[in-house]
């Protein structure tokens, strides 16, 4: 597919350098805040790091639409990576001849995030300009895996150089990152489709929420996993407070580690299609089973065990991830679907910024061991309410029966 549609393959290296460049700067400033900051001050550091990195596709979720639906793909594009090698360069030139404050890394994590949030989307939007209607499934597949297989790469990258180059060289690694993005759009042609204009761009949560009264059990599943997130994303604030304070370990295992549940998703995505049984109980099941697999880490401090939890955590998080996906395309009526979907990622990952700051500031004065006991008993309720649900809708719900149909 790749070979035959070389302007998408541009595209997607594109995503990849970008995507890439973020994470790195993500994991080494996470790394260089817990050696700057007292102990009992890195839960709150790092919870503000990682809201800054999850706020912007929340709260500019309706200019993001607005920006992507009104000016070309390959503009937005360009401009959006553009910015982010503006920004990186700059921390990197700030930050090469003398003491980086504190408070400085916090702005630029928020403007790359920012960046990074008007990249993703637009690509979603510009497919059908880049590949042929035949190809367009396997280039959403080849877009939507990116996340995973990046998060994997930027982790271990982003923890290898800030140990060797210090944040400054990772910053400036990432600004050639975000260069070698815009030169690859820039040499990709697009076939611009029909402009789009507001309608969906604008009360998309309300018309979606609504249109959801007749879909109770859709309804249902999305508030249980905006419950169950709250907890799961809580895993990237509590990976490096257990590798500083309780592995006392340096930042490449920190990689390890968080490579470890990237990986365990792509296994999950891959996997998670082919399991049998009403999606619901798969759900609470998965939902179940990260939880569960966060006891023995909070138990017993050894690397080896939680490499093994987080691949099991980030498989039941992709194998959901491919069921429900699944089950809202055939349950969500077509010309719904964009508002949907669009509602769906705001109202999920607002738990992200909550969570970062909730477990931060409980990681100030509790053990990160206590935070992943924490995470898995909040995670027990939303399985079971769940499972009970979806008990009551197998079988007669519309959208159990279209996905049953499979």
């Amino acid at each position: 597919m790749l070979i035959r549609n070389h302007d998408f393959a541009r595209v997607w290296g594109a995503q990849l350098l970008s995507q890439s460049a973020t994470r790195m700067y993500q994991m080494a400033v996470m790394w260089w805040l817990l050696g700057e900051v007292t102990a009992d001050g890195r839960g709150l550091a790092s919870g503000l790091l990682l809201a800054c990195a999850a706020l912007p596709p929340v709260l500019c979720a309706p200019w993001i639409a607005r920006a992507i639906a009104r000016h070309p793909s390959r503009g937005v594009l360009r401009s959006s990576v553009s910015a982010a090698a503006v920004l990186a360069a700059a921390i990197a030139a700030y930050a090469a001849p003398a003491d980086l404050p504190l408070l400085a890394v916090y702005p630029v994590m928020l403007g790359l995030a920012a960046c990074q949030a008007l990249f993703d989307p637009c690509l979603s939007k510009a497919v059908p300009e880049l590949v042929d209607d035949a190809d367009i499934e396997d280039a959403t597949a080849f877009e939507q895996s990116t996340f995973s297989m990046v998060g994997m790469a930027g982790a271990l990258l982003g923890a290898a150089l800030v140990e060797q180059v210090g944040l400054a060289g990772v910053a400036a690694a990432g600004a050639l990152a975000y260069l070698g993005a815009a030169l690859l759009v820039t040499r990709a042609r697009f076939t611009p489709l029909p402009a789009a204009d507001d309608e969906g761009t604008q009360g998309g949560l309300a018309r979606t929420w609504r249109m959801l009264a007749g879909l109770p059990f859709i309804r249902l599943a999305l508030i249980c996993f905006a419950a169950a997130n709250f907890f799961i994303n809580a895993t990237f604030l509590v990976l490096p407070l257990y590798t500083k304070n309780v592995l006392d370990a340096p930042a490449l295992t920190l990689g390890v580690l968080e490579g470890s549940l990237w990986l365990g998703m792509l296994l999950g995505i891959f996997t998670g299609g082919r399991l049998p049984g009403h999606p619901g109980h798969i759900g609470a099941a998965c939902i179940a089973l990260f939880g569960a697999s966060l006891i023995l880490p909070g138990l017993v401090a050894d690397r080896e065990l939680f490499v093994a939890c987080l691949i099991v955590a980030g498989w039941a998080v992709g194998a959901t991830n491919v069921v429900f996906v699944a089950l809202f395309q055939r349950s969500v009526p077509a010309a719904a679907r964009p508002a949907f979907f669009a509602a769906m990622l705001a109202l999920l990952g607002a738990s992200f910024p909550l969570a970062a700051l909730a477990f931060g500031l409980i990681g100030d004065v509790v053990s990160p061991q206590v935070l992943c006991l924490t995470q898995a008993v909040g995670l027990l309720p939303v399985a079971a309410l769940l499972f009970a649900r979806a008990r009551s809708a197998a079988g007669t719900d519309d959208e159990a029966s279209a996905t049953d149909a499979r």
